[in-house]
């Protein structure tokens, strides 16, 4: 299959870090990418730059990449990416995700179950390298406006199409993450919720996790509490604020029938997190993941997938990296993991009706194949 998928590849990037580009292009010879340098006056954004990255494909191309200059490829790059693209020809498909997106909460599903994918539900789309079939990346590099940000533009010219956007598990390229260009520093580090380790052999033959789940819990790493998002087929229905935890929690699976499981499960970890993070925040970390759980379509039956730890162990530093130090967030992630992990299954174990009608879209499901 993957004779069939003809690749081009572009890098784009700005004259400040026109070298990194360069590094980075050199690093994949067998992709031989264009590096699109940017050209357009300060204070306007990247999309310019990223419309001439998408116009820059190859005559015999079925496909185009697009990097950006601060991703580090996994190793076997070139074939993984391959792989993924025959496997999802008609998709767009994301290959880094941060972890602290509502994407990554996905992410982390689909490696539970030992899944290769996972829905893009974010208010953006996840550009930090990204494969559109050839049609979709010429039609999005001749939309109108020049101005503002790649990753919005892509995310409103996808869900207008009905493109399928997916993420990739693990991660296929991870942050270097560095000085932001495009004001973003603010945010903390954002690295990839689940990175490709060495010898990872992706089964991108899996459904991908999240297909029809209409309502998703997630924590923002702006108010650190649990939240309930719209996330299904209405453009429209996306916000940057969701509905507080409790609202969407079904009868006998609020907060206040929780404590008690909650408090067992911090007893449970042996780490010192209470010194780093107030009870009532961690009990916010982990509603949330129980109610990611609460959410599966059916009961989990099989063990966790390969990279079901790194994936969960992510889920702190994905929400805390502004408030703590990164040393003290590096030391509590195996265990702040595992505290998710644990919530996580009680939810998905719990006695309601699956699929559960507050969140999916039956007739949306994807089936496994």
């Amino acid at each position: 299959m993957r004779n069939a998928v003809r690749l081009s590849t572009a890098i784009m990037t700005h004259p400040a870090r026109e070298d990194r580009a360069r590094k980075l292009a050199e690093a994949l010879p067998e992709l031989a990418p264009a590096v699109i340098v940017d050209d357009t006056e300060p204070g306007h954004g990247n999309l310019a730059n990223a419309l001439r990255a998408w116009a820059a494909v190859e005559e015999d191309a079925t496909h185009h990449l697009v990097l950006q200059d601060d991703v580090v490829p996994c190793d076997d790059f070139t074939a993984l990416v391959h792989r993924a693209v025959a496997a999802r020809p008609d998709d767009a498909i994301s290959l880094f995700c941060e972890w602290g997106s509502r994407s990554a909460a996905l992410v982390r599903v689909a490696a539970r179950r030992g899944w290769a994918w996972a829905r893009a539900v974010d208010m953006y789309t996840p550009s930090q390298g990204l494969v559109l079939p050839r049609a979709h990346a010429l039609a999005f590099a001749a939309i109108e406006g020049k101005n503002g940000a790649d990753d919005l533009a892509l995310v409103e010219y996808l869900r207008r199409n009905n493109i399928d956007n997916l993420v990739t598990v693990p991660n296929l390229l991870e942050h270097d993450d560095r000085l932001s260009l495009t004001a973003n520093g603010f945010q903390g580090p954002r690295l990839s919720v689940c990175a490709s380790p060495a010898g990872a052999e992706p089964d991108f033959a899996t459904p991908a996790a999240g297909t029809g789940l209409t309502r998703l819990p997630y924590a923002s790493w702006m108010r650190v509490h649990a939240e309930w998002f719209y996330c299904g087929a209405s453009h429209d229905g996306y916000t940057w604020l969701g509905d507080f935890g409790d609202t969407r929690l079904p009868e006998g699976f609020r907060k206040a029938d929780l404590a008690d499981r909650f408090r067992a499960d911090l007893a449970a970890t042996g780490a010192p997190l209470t010194q780093t993070v107030s009870e009532l925040t961690l009990f916010e970390y982990w509603t949330v993941h129980f109610a990611l759980g609460l959410v599966q379509p059916e009961r989990l039956e099989a063990p966790p997938g390969p990279h079901a730890e790194a994936a969960f162990a992510t889920a702190f530093p994905g929400l805390f990296r502004r408030y703590l130090p990164m040393a003290a967030v590096d030391a509590l992630r195996g265990s702040a993991g595992r505290l998710a992990a644990a919530a996580f299954e009680h939810g998905a174990a719990a006695d309601i009706e699956r699929p559960h009608p507050d969140y999916w879209a039956s007739e949306n499901r994807e089936e496994p194949r």
